[in-house]
């Protein structure tokens, strides 16, 4: 079909796995290439097979990991803003209080506080 790419390495299918091993710096019309598809083919085929657009993707996955160091690490906020490849903290902070509902800083002293208190 046409969503599978030349090699078969990289396809419209199995592309998430590709973007979640380089969510630091990614662009969608990189995705693009690795599949072999032009930036709006790819960008048609992505938001009808998974629903939300490339790009909606990404910034999810960036949220996701965000998560998880806060959850699992002591990073400073600077330190996770450049490991899950945003611009910048601030711009960070801003996309993770919009998805989440609270700031970063929120999000890992309630969990360290649910921790202590389970235990």
């Amino acid at each position: 079909s046409e969503a599978y790419a030349e090699d078969n390495h990289y396809d419209i299918y199995n592309i998430t796995e590709y973007i979640d091993e380089n969510l630091k710096g990614i662009k969608v019309m990189d995705i693009a290439n690795a599949c072999n598809m032009s930036y709006s083919f790819f960008a048609r085929k992505f938001l009808e097979i998974y629903g939300k657009s490339c790009k909606e993707y990404i910034e999810q996955m960036r949220i996701y990991k965000v998560e998880e160091f806060l959850l699992f690490t002591d990073f400073d906020l600077m330190h996770i803003s450049e490991e899950t490849g945003f611009s910048d903290c601030s711009h960070m902070i801003n996309k993770f209080k919009s998805a989440v509902g609270i700031t970063p800083k929120k999000y890992r002293n309630q969990h360290k506080t649910e921790e202590i208190s389970s235990l």
